[in-house]
Formats: structure tokens, sequence, C-alpha cells
């Protein structure tokens, strides 16, 4: 494989894994700042009930309490993008300085071998479904674009986990 081509193929992954977090971010992001929004406005009726005269209906601020709950735990799920875009995004640093000290050293440029390795060592260090698909898709030859558009296809078809799932 030239040089080139290795050269080329390491900026479309890290393009590549760039705009699935910049894909996969914008619902979540959109999602928690409703959820926020939400749990204001429950606040608020709860602080209107507690100052109800002679008393407060409990079921109505049981209700709203358990309303609440729900937006949290939906709040803490959506988090999650960021966990997964901050760990893409040190995936990518790390295979970009891996490439700028073979490009650096004229030695290793042109050192296949070298090139195997850091790719290697860039599979090795995916810990996510989605961005071992990318690479694999992109070594076979697929453009970034093509491949994060089945992938963002493939993640939108799949139904929503409403589980914490930390990286």
């Amino acid at each position: 494989m030239a040089n080139s081509t290795n050269q080329v193929m390491l900026l479309q992954l890290a393009a590549a894994q760039l705009s699935l977090s910049l894909e996969e971010t914008e619902k979540p992001f959109n999602d928690l700042t409703g959820l926020f929004l939400e749990i204001v406005s429950h606040q608020r009726e709860v602080g209107e009930l507690l100052k109800q005269k002679p008393l407060p209906d409990l079921a109505k601020i049981q209700q709203l309490h358990l309303r609440t709950e729900e937006k949290v735990k939906s709040s803490i799920v959506d988090f999650q993008f960021y966990d997964r875009m901050s760990q893409r995004l040190h995936h990518i640093l790390s295979n970009l300085q891996q490439a700028i000290l073979v490009l650096s050293n004229a030695d290793d440029f042109n050192d296949e071998d070298q090139w195997n390795g850091i790719f290697k060592s860039v599979e090795e260090s995916y810990t996510m479904g989605e961005e071992t698909e990318l690479y694999q898709a992109i070594r076979s030859g697929e453009g970034f674009e093509s491949a994060v558009k089945k992938l963002i296809n493939k993640t939108q078809q799949q139904p929503v986990e409403t589980s914490i799932e930390l990286f």
C-alpha cells in the first residue's frame, strides 16, 4: 500500500470518528435540554403545591416526584453521548500522534511495517462496536462519508437503550 494511501486512510478514520461523534451527539444534547427544562418545570410545580393552604396535595407531589425521577434517569442515560464522544476524541488524538511520529521520521515514512503497526494499534484501541465498524469499512476502501452514513442509519434503527453504559 502506498504511503499516501496510508496517510489518507488514517485521515479518513479520524474524519469518520469526528463525523460520527457530531452526528451522535446532536439528538442526545437536544433531548437533555428538553429534559432539564421539564425537571425545572416539575420543581416549580412542586414548589407551588407546597405553598397550598391548608395542606398541599400530597398525591400530586408524589406524582411529580416520580415524573421528575424518570426525567433524571433519562438524563443520565443521555449523558452517555459525552462519554462516547470523549473516548472517540482521545482515540483520534492518539492515532494522529502515532501518524505524526511516522511522518516526521523519514526512515519510518516508507516502512510498511510501521504503518501496519499503526493500523493494528488503531484497531486495538477501539472499545466501541461503532469504531470497529468504521475502521473495517474504511480499511476495506469505503469512503468515510458512506461509512458514517451507513453506521448512523444502522444505529438510528436500533431501539434506544435505557441502561447506563460507561466506558
